[in-house]
């Protein structure tokens, strides 16, 4: 019996020698005493002995013998083993190999044999073409560079010949000025040539590539036997970017859940603690005011109108389930709870050449109060435009949100909050100077605010490495000021450090259970604005794409590119004895008690929602 292994030019060495081992077991598995196997030139290959099923003697021992092919000379192999393994097989090894084994079966002694027949032969020469990939519709270029294979500059025009392999070889001419009908009967009116013959390259050019035009095409050079091969994959134009994402944000399907709003409130609590984590390492050893709320309604605006793979990184960045339907109704009802003391606007400019999706249109008002304003075609008109908005909003706090609006700006979303609490508890004194401590050891002097007898409720904190006071505001509304136990850098780093969700909300879960008591209180006078690109914020939150290529066709439902161009957060705090006063805006183009209480060394500030039991507002004071 005769098994071949067929020398197909795709299989490399390493899986002819798979494909022989499994010959081989096919071999040992019969009850036969010959076995012809066809093997490829400088290839290895294992020859066992016998089959596993063969009869076990006892005392047994292994001959192996050759005989030639070519000389008909038989040779005792030096082998005795059970298999004999032959590498970098030669022509010279083609014949006869035999294994006798012999030994005793009971009483008797007996002999078994099985002979292999190699044949050896040369492998295929392998090929090898261009592979050219187009997108129906588009024109493609098939190269032919002939120059190394022209002895001298041919007179003949063309020199090749052009043919696809398609139900037989057809000629091509792509000559386009052929008056001949039968020759343009050959070929499709969409072939030409696509260089002058002096450049060597004899390329032809199809325009407007079709699915049907796939295929192998052959370059073959009329003077020599050589054809070059150039395959053509014509891929189906991708569906229409928006297909499929254009429908409106899914309703809410239990709008009264309290689960719902307890997994926004968690989510905002994680993305506020993960901003301050990237920005705390932006601006080292810098004062930080932000509104974390501010930054997210801007993101949660602009969630309503994502879909796809933006929408999953949106949902990731906020710290929200996948596929949450509930986040903006939710948001909406937060927003009303704290409507007595947390002033929060949104507003969307945009482009009049750029349509908006109706459905995005409605659901911004319904949920953020967000109605369209078209930009103009002048692009000071348009900073004031934007500027006059966000100090609107603020109160005048924030005057100057952006100072550009790029001409090719096509949309334009913003988010502002502004906050005014009141001390429950007046200071005695507002013009007092004390001496607050930098890190580099320095002592400056700066306006305080100071009460002997101050009701508030504070504590130590081990997990966070700070000292804790909670300052009672008007509107349901705390501030938390958390001091490291020194003025040195490392104990400020140690601390802002272990600021996380989970210690925040341990912080006020247990400041709450302490009682309130009188202390005297010293805290520096502040008047704050910080503004903070956003990019790069954005970009560490996983949100890369809104920069890119971002999937917005619920807000776009057009097929137009669009993305953010710029992203900024400007938000100002006032600490007086007035009280607390804040604002922040968002522009997105595309337990051991202390008698004393003193904030004269570097501090983190949180403004906490008591009602929404969210922060409003985070920052450090380095350096008032």
């Amino acid at each position: 019996m005769g098994l071949k292994l067929l020398p197909f030019e795709s299989i490399s060495v390493t899986e002819s020698n798979t494909m022989y081992r499994i010959l081989l077991l096919l071999c040992a598995g019969l009850s036969l005493s010959t076995c012809d196997i066809t093997v490829l030139l400088k290839s290895s290959i294992s020859l066992p002995c016998l089959p596993d099923d063969a009869p076990t003697l006892v005392d047994s021992t292994y001959t192996w013998s050759f005989t030639s092919a070519q000389t008909q000379q038989q040779l005792i192999l030096e082998e005795k083993s059970t298999i004999l393994n032959l590498s970098s097989i030669n022509t010279t090894d083609s014949g006869q190999y035999k294994c006798v084994k012999e030994g005793y079966k009971g009483e008797d002694r007996v002999r078994l044999s099985r002979t292999f027949t190699i044949h050896v032969e040369a492998p295929p020469p392998f090929q090898e073409w261009q592979v050219i990939k187009v997108e129906a519709t588009h024109d493609v270029t098939l190269p032919c560079q002939v120059a190394e294979f022209l002895s001298s500059r041919e007179t003949k025009s063309p020199p090749v010949v052009w043919k696809r392999e398609k139900d037989g070889v057809v000629l091509l001419n792509p000559d386009k000025d052929t008056d001949s009908q039968k020759e343009r009967d050959l070929t499709t009116q969409r072939v030409f040539w696509d260089t002058r013959p002096d450049e060597q390259d004899w390329a032809i050019k199809i325009s407007q590539a079709r699915e049907e035009d796939a295929g192998m095409y052959q370059c073959v050079i009329t003077n020599s036997s050589k054809t070059l091969l150039v395959e053509l994959e014509v891929q189906a134009p991708p569906p229409p970017r928006c297909l499929g994402h254009t429908d409106p944000w899914e309703p809410c399907l239990d709008p009264d859940s309290r689960s719902g709003r307890a997994i926004v409130q968690e989510s905002l609590r994680e993305f506020s603690t993960s901003v301050y984590s990237e920005l705390k390492g932006s601006k080292p050893k810098t004062n930080l005011i932000f509104s974390p709320v501010s930054i997210a309604a801007a993101l949660y605006n602009l969630l309503l109108g994502a879909r796809g793979e933006t929408r999953t990184q949106l949902e990731v960045a906020l710290k929200l389930p996948p596929k949450f339907s509930c986040s903006h109704s939710e948001l909406k009802s937060l927003k009303q709870v704290m409507k007595d003391t947390l002033r929060m606007a949104s507003a969307m400019f945009y482009s009049p050449e750029q349509q908006l999706g109706e459905a995005f249109i409605n659901q911004s008002q319904e949920f953020y109060d967000a109605m369209p304003q078209k930009l103009t075609n002048d692009s000071d008109l348009n900073v004031k435009l934007i500027n006059d908005w966000v100090a609107d909003k603020t109160n005048k706090k924030i005057t100057q949100l952006i100072t550009e609006v790029d001409p090719s700006t096509s949309f334009v979303l913003l988010n502002a909050v502004y906050f005014n609490g009141k001390w429950k508890t007046v200071f005695e004194s507002t013009n007092k100077w004390e001496k607050f401590t930098t890190f580099s050891d320095q002592a400056k002097d700066v306006p305080t605010l100071y009460s002997s007898k101050y009701s508030l409720q504070m504590g130590y904190f081990k997990h966070l490495k700070a000292e804790v006071g909670k300052f009672p505001l008007t509107g349901k509304n705390s501030l938390y000021i958390l001091v490291p136990p020194t003025p040195s850098e490392k104990d400020f780093l140690l601390m802002e450090n272990n600021i996380n969700y989970k210690t925040i909300e341990e912080m006020v879960s247990e400041m709450n259970k302490i009682p309130i008591q009188t202390a005297e209180v010293t805290l520096p006078i502040i008047k704050l604005t910080e503004t903070t690109p956003l990019e790069e914020l954005l970009r560490n939150l996983g949100l890369s794409d809104l920069f890119l290529n971002p999937n917005l066709c619920g807000m776009f439902p057009g097929e137009s590119e669009s993305f953010i161009s710029d992203a900024r957060h400007s938000a100002f705090l006032s600490l007086t004895e007035k009280g607390v006063e804040v604002a922040a805006a968002t522009s997105i183009s595309f337990s051991r008690s202390f008698s004393t209480f003193s904030a004269l060394r570097p501090f983190i500030l949180i403004l906490w929602s008591d009602e929404a039991a969210i922060p409003l507002f985070m920052g450090r004071i380095i350096d008032p």
